[in-house]
């Protein structure tokens, strides 16, 4: 299968091939917004309806009450000692039916219509979203409402209202929102109180498929989980309750009506529901639209340098984690206060540091201008720092200069292509590429677009349609410099690399790369 150079900007085409050139085991993490052009994910395969005959014979007597309209609590005690016997799963309202809860927070529950214009043409998207302030202010996703012309806002009685932006965050997929209107508006609030907890009920209100506002119900399955494309500033919930294309940016709430979460992807080989669905934390997000609200950006920490996670071993035990350094970017604080290329960060502020995902986190959570304590491991000796970090710039140009940046790290002198005979045809990937392919945030690599019988790429087990992401444990940003490291160690008298390789099904495994001689 073929692709166009350069590969730094999929064609609608591309991505169906990509997608469909996938094995089918792989899995898909998707934004859950409607019809917008540049939140187009392929399910990369169909499951299997689950039949009738494939239901249990005989559900128990706390699932069946669970599944009543109209119910109380069973009579009988629970099986499990010290626990008390199941009933209705909500506290709140003290009924047997969700329709209070339901009639007292969705007025202020939304749809979101986008419509993006070219000279060419219009589209049109939807998600949700949730009212916080009585003038307006509302919450959505940030992906929901992304390269939008005209944005309006659809309450559940079928009121429409032109709505502006008042700030984005992409970092954490979030945006707020503001009615142009003189009215007042109902209102939900974030919770405050007590930390969510695994199996706490939990319910969602949007707009799945455009078709209307909808409710489902079901439990909190996981906490602080990460998505692929998700950055580092997001620990999400996951959840069972029914989340489907069009929720994005809607509210799930607790049996109180409080927002605990803003509903973001869904887990999904199917492109709809199969309970596995994510919202970013009510914590995150009220920090977020707090900053979007009063200064319309969100102002984090930088260091100014790449990393990647580092492990320490010995024996076969991990011993501890780190971070280390996979690129600077010129004139930032890491350059300007002597980090390097492979120092590892161990420590931040008094905070051992496991891994590169909590360094950034770390930083990002100070203030521009703020002083940070490092402790870094260089050539297998500790050392201490006191740097004055800066201000984080927008997404795109991060993205930007940190590619720019590793490029420069392994830049050797400049070669024709084709010169190194290792039978394979390279293809550089953007960061929309790699998330494309379900590689996460801070994975780089090159994509194998064909593979010649006899080359050394097949020898090595190498197929079309992987990502070569590191040469002896070093990252490949780009087709030119994966050229120049092999010719790098060619020179340097090497006769074969260590390839960490990612398969076209996602499974990422180490190949041996023979040097073809000179």
């Amino acid at each position: 299968m073929k692709y166009f150079r350069p590969f730094t900007s999929l064609t609608a085409a591309a991505l169906l091939s990509l997608a469909f050139s996938t094995p089918a085991q792989a899995q898909v993490v998707k934004p859950i917004g409607f019809g917008t052009p540049t939140q187009a994910t392929v399910p990369l395969r169909l499951l299997n309806d689950t039949t009738a005959a494939q239901a249990p014979a005989q559900a128990s007597p706390q699932q069946l009450a669970i599944m009543e309209d109209t119910i109380t609590a069973p009579a009988a005690q629970s099986p499990i000692r010290g626990v008390p016997p199941l009933g209705f799963p909500f506290s709140y309202p003290a009924k047997t039916s969700l329709a209070d809860l339901v009639e007292k927070v969705s007025p202020a529950v939304v749809n979101i219509i986008v419509k993006s214009e070219t000279a060419e043409s219009v589209t049109e998207g939807q998600g949700s979203g949730f009212v916080i302030d009585p003038k307006g202010e509302l919450v959505t996703n940030y992906h929901v409402i992304e390269g939008g012309t005209t944005i309006e806002v659809e309450f559940n009685d079928g009121e429409r209202f032109p709505a502006e932006i008042v700030g984005v965050d992409p970092e954490t997929d979030l945006a707020v929102l503001k009615i142009i209107s003189n009215r007042m508006f109902p209102t939900v609030n974030f919770h405050q109180g007590d930390a969510l907890r695994i199996g706490h009920w939990v319910v969602a209100i949007g707009n799945p498929f455009g078709i209307g506002q909808s409710t489902s119900f079901g439990i909190i399955s996981a906490i602080g989980r990460e998505r692929v494309e998700s950055g580092a500033y997001v620990d999400y919930i996951q959840t069972d309750a029914t989340i489907n294309t069009g929720n994005s940016g809607g509210p799930l709430f607790n049996p109180k009506g409080d927002v605990v979460g803003v509903n973001s992807a869904i887990y999904s080989p199917t492109g709809a529901s199969v309970g596995i669905a994510f919202s970013i934390p009510h914590q995150t997000a009220e920090a977020v639209v707090t900053q979007l609200r009063t200064e319309g950006r969100v102002r984090r920490g930088w260091l100014g340098a790449g990393l990647r996670t580092a492990e320490f071993s010995q024996g076969g035990g991990i011993l501890r984690g780190g971070a280390t350094i996979n690129n600077i970017v010129p004139g930032s604080p890491a350059d300007i206060y002597g980090l390097k290329i492979d120092d590892i960060i161990l420590n931040i502020n008094d905070e051992a540091i496991r891994n590169s995902t909590e360094a950034t986190r770390l930083i990002g959570n100070l203030r521009p201008n703020q002083k940070m304590s490092v402790i870094y491991e260089r050539e297998e000796k500790p050392y201490k720092l006191t740097v004055m970090i800066g201000e984080r710039p927008d997404k795109d140009i991060v993205d930007q200069s940190t590619e720019q940046a590793t490029e420069m790290a392994i830049e050797a002198p400049s070669i024709s292509a084709g010169s190194v005979r290792h039978g394979m045809s390279l293809v550089d990937l953007s960061a929309e590429s790699r998330a494309a392919l379900g590689m996460r945030y801070d994975q780089l690599g090159i994509y194998v677009e064909s593979v010649s019988p006899n080359g050394q790429g097949a020898l090595a087990g190498i197929q079309a349609n992987a990502v070569l992401m590191q040469i002896d444990g070093r990252d490949i940003p780009s087709a030119l410099a994966f050229e120049n490291m092999v010719l790098t160690a060619q020179a340097a008298g090497q006769t074969e690399l260590i390839i960490l390789l990612r398969e076209p099904d996602g499974r990422e495994n180490m190949v041996v790369l023979a040097i073809p001689l000179g």
